[in-house]
Parts: C-alpha cells; structure tokens; sequence
C-alpha cells in the first residue's frame, strides 16, 4: 500500500502556474517549483511527470480557472456590449492595482514559444481563437440589439478587441504607466460606437 500524498496537488498546481506566470518557462527550474511549492523532487515528479507535463498542467489550469473568470461571461448566451466593457473595466483596474503585474500568461506563453511548433503554442493558440470567438458572439448580438454602431463587423472587432486585451497584458507585465492602459481601453471601446 503506497503512502498517502503530504500535499495538496490543487494548491500545488496553482502555485506551479504562478511561478511558471511569473518567471516563464525558460526561467523556471525544478528546483524552483520544488522550492515555491514546498513539496519534494520526488513528490512533483511522482504527481506531475517533468518540467514539460507540469507546465501543460498549469497552462490548462490557467485556461480553465483565469480563462474561464475573463472569458467565460462573453460566452454567455446572453452577453454583449455590457459583457465586453465589463472585461475591459475590469481589465484596467486590475492593471491599476498592479494585480494584472505578470500580464497574461498564454500570451507569454504565444511570445515564448511563438518560434516552435508544439504543444503549447497550440494551447495558447486555443485560447486565443476562444476568446476571439466570445468577442463575436457578444459582438454579434450587440449588433442585433443595437448596442453598437449597426455596421461593425464583428469578425473584425473581435480579433481587434482580443488583440487590445493582449496588449493591455504586454503593457501590464512591462510596468508601463496606467495611463497607457486607460487610454487604450477607451480606444478600443470608442469602436464599438
């Protein structure tokens, strides 16, 4: 009969993803995770594989858990032009609050291994094509309710609007002022009029 885990796997994946969010693939060892997480080399090999099944792991956590608290309201069957401002609103202040201060970690991941083929390139991929469909879907309902101009083109704005929110990353993660933030979120919702 093997020995019952001393660790919380959950809590140990989601300081994993933090560490991997803030540092980076490249720059994360396993010493490190050991370290950050508390739990033995041995422990995280056993429960998670290698450097790369930990951070698939983590990557898919992040999608599920962040992904799905920013997305997840566009994807509603009734979101549209309140969802999209909310994201953003959103978005901004945590950015002012220096919540936001590792930016996004699937577009790190897109900028990291953007030069490769692979695994998570296809998972940052994935969920950038997710988001992109909510903004859409949003968009497109918007339109039929009237809440936006009636000749946007929702493709359109919707990789535009997926493209300001990873923007607005990039920005957070290199501590640009606020102020950058603020002016780009009224940008891109100007668009909607």
């Amino acid at each position: 009969m093997g020995r019952p885990r001393e660790f919380d796997e959950e809590e140990a994946l989601e300081k994993v993803m933090e560490l991997f969010w803030h540092k980076g693939y490249a720059e994360t060892s396993m010493r490190d995770i050991a370290a950050f997480t508390g739990v033995s080399h041995a422990g995280i090999y056993n429960t998670f594989g290698d450097k790369r099944d930990i951070f698939k792991k983590a990557l898919i956590r992040y999608d599920r858990n962040i992904g799905g608290m920013i997305i997840g309201p566009l994807e509603e069957k009734t979101s549209g032009r309140t969802e999209i401002e909310a994201l953003f609103r959103m978005v901004e202040s945590s950015v002012v609050a220096k919540q936001f201060k590792d930016g996004c970690l699937m577009c790190n991941t897109a900028v990291e291994f953007g030069d490769e083929s692979g695994e998570f390139l296809n998972i940052a991929r994935k969920n950038l094509r997710r988001m992109t469909t909510a903004f859409e879907s949003a968009l497109r309902r918007a339109v039929q309710r009237k809440e936006v101009r009636d000749n946007l083109d929702p493709k359109a704005v919707a990789a535009f609007l997926t493209a300001t929110f990873h923007g607005v990353a990039i920005f957070a993660r290199a501590q640009m002022p606020a102020s950058y933030v603020k002016h780009t979120v009224e940008t891109a919702l100007r668009q909607l009029d």
